[in-house]
């Protein structure tokens, strides 16, 4: 197995590394720190950063067709909970549920509106493309469940996705790359995950698989009723993931909260209060 890199996304070529996936990873993030603006980002992204795949492939060029095998997943976690309040706190949510080996690294986007980060999750034998998929869906939606995530990155699934390497930007503090020693994940557990039918648009649509998502268990909380000494933490909660899923029309936002004060609230916060929480949870995501 080795690591296959390449260098922008303008072309396909693709070169060995004499080095491992291990190796590739810290060398990447020695490199001296870039100064990333959202009017840089793409065209750091397409020129200057390093994109790779760790496995088999048959052929240096760039295409699913070509790769053999993958021996590590890259999952890529952009919508990181509004409740976890920066990287380090990533990390110590990641280490608690993860027990195999594993390196996590912020992208090269991290800090500039919220969390960006990438987890590679080196597996014990090489995944065709049926298990490579499976085991990004079921790994992913495993994190959306324990609340990690709020939604997923779909890109990353594919298996000839490749996964870029660490960047070292503006925001970025301490080791960039932190490390899990422990066990290979194990490749033959792609069984247990099996991404459901999509749904036809006449209905009969399936129950959702690995149980509530972290949306769900928000609202049904809220559902359950906020009483005095929770209002202001549930409220900036919900704010926080409304603005995080993206949400555009902030006037209906609002609105929609108010809704909820008013209807599950006990008793309800005071329009000044609400607007406040709102305000915060807004400047929390956003900036």
């Amino acid at each position: 197995m080795s690591v296959y890199i390449e260098q922008g996304l303008t072309s396909k070529n693709m070169f060995a590394s004499k080095y491992g996936l291990e190796e590739c990873l810290l060398r990447a993030g020695t490199v001296p720190a870039v100064n990333i603006t959202e009017e840089s980002f793409d065209r750091i992204k397409k020129k200057q950063g390093y994109y790779a795949i760790s496995g088999e492939m048959v052929k240096l060029e760039h295409d699913t067709e070509n790769i053999v095998s993958r021996d590590a997943l890259a999952l890529d976690l952009d919508d990181v909970s509004p409740q976890i309040a920066d990287f380090d706190d990533l990390e110590d949510e990641i280490r608690g549920m993860f027990n195999v080996a594993w390196y996590l690294y912020p992208t090269a986007r991290n800090g500039l509106k919220g969390i960006r980060a990438r987890l590679v999750i080196p597996l014990d034998t090489p995944a065709n493309e049926e298990q490579y998929e499976a085991l990004a869906w079921g790994l992913t939606n495993y994190l959306i469940d324990q609340g990690v995530l709020t939604g997923a990155d779909e890109s990353s699934f594919r298996f000839g996705q490749l996964f870029g390497l660490p960047i070292r930007n503006q925001f970025a503090k301490g080791n960039l790359v932190r490390i899990n020693r422990g066990k290979l994940f194990p490749t033959e557990s792609y069984t247990a995950f099996k991404k459901p039918e999509k749904p036809s648009r006449a209905g009969n649509y399936p129950a959702r698989s690995g149980g509530q998502s972290y949306g769900a268990k928000l609202l049904d909380r809220t559902f359950n009723g906020i009483p005095e000494g929770e209002r202001n933490n549930s409220m900036f909660e919900l704010a926080c993931y409304c603005v995080k899923i993206g949400v555009q029309n902030q006037t209906g936002l609002l609105n929609y909260l108010r809704l909820i004060n008013s209807n599950y609230f006990s008793p309800p916060l005071g329009d000044d209060e609400l607007i406040h929480v709102f305000e915060s949870a807004r400047k929390k995501v956003l900036n």
